[in-house]
């Protein structure tokens, strides 16, 4: 997985090509087969929406910006009318119109730093959930966890896999892109997929779009400010 490791990156946006489901499948059993799990139990559960849920892609995406004043309005038609709205404009600022100089401000002021998460148009999207599993050993199956132990353990293996198949992805020249959470939740925005309060987190594969929003390459940081030698 080195040159994955090395050659994968996120993307912003992208493209409506569709890598081979084989590709991905081989990609799942690879992620599934190699990814470590503490004390081998995988406290968390994957959901792969692919192509076909594209209109339901479309419908959720609205749903991914996480600027409170949306919550604020009582969940209903209204909300769900405002929400794509907003996004509407947000997605038109970023790919309807010219690129200028300090168009990125402009767009952070316009919507108070909060963006949405297109990634979840991915055409595979994969949603990561809590399993609530809690046994902490299989050897000893009578001791159980905390419910707030499966919290912390499920964001971990869903971690992994997550990055795994990402890497895994990348060594077959298709792009990624993560995103924690769904997290305006309403009754009113009807699509296929499943949108609750156990998502851990989402990871979308596809091909990039060509657009400046996507980075030609990753931010790395300092080493220094991530290891300190003892």
């Amino acid at each position: 997985m080195g040159d994955g490791i090395r050659d994968r990156r996120s993307v912003m946006f992208f493209n409506d090509d569709i890598p081979d489901k084989n590709i991905i499948d081989d990609i799942i059993l690879d992620s599934v087969t190699y990814t470590p799990n503490k004390c081998t139990i995988p406290y968390h559960k994957v959901k792969v929406y692919g192509p076909e849920y594209k209109d339901d892609k479309e419908k959720l995406v609205i749903q991914t910006n996480c600027d409170p004043e949306y919550k604020k309005i009582p969940d209903g038609e209204e909300r769900i009318k405002f929400a794509r709205s907003e996004y509407e404009e947000w997605i038109r600022m970023h790919l309807k119109v010219p690129r200028q100089a300090n168009q990125k401000s402009v767009i952070r002021k316009r919507f108070n730093y909060y963006n949405f998460n297109p990634q979840v148009l991915a055409p595979y999207l994969f949603i990561f959930y809590n399993k609530h599993e809690n046994k902490g050993d299989l050897l000893t199956p009578n001791i159980k966890m905390e419910e707030s132990d499966t919290q912390i353990k499920a964001t971990q293996s869903s971690s992994m896999h997550a990055y795994n198949i990402a890497c895994l992805a990348a060594e077959k020249n298709i792009s990624s892109s993560f995103c924690q959470d769904i997290t305006l939740h309403t009754e009113y925005n009807d699509h296929r997929i499943d949108v609750n309060y156990d998502i851990v987190m989402c990871l979308g594969l596809g091909y990039p779009l060509e657009t400046k929003w996507n980075p030609k390459k990753r931010v790395v940081p300092e080493v220094e400010k991530v290891v300190e030698w003892q």
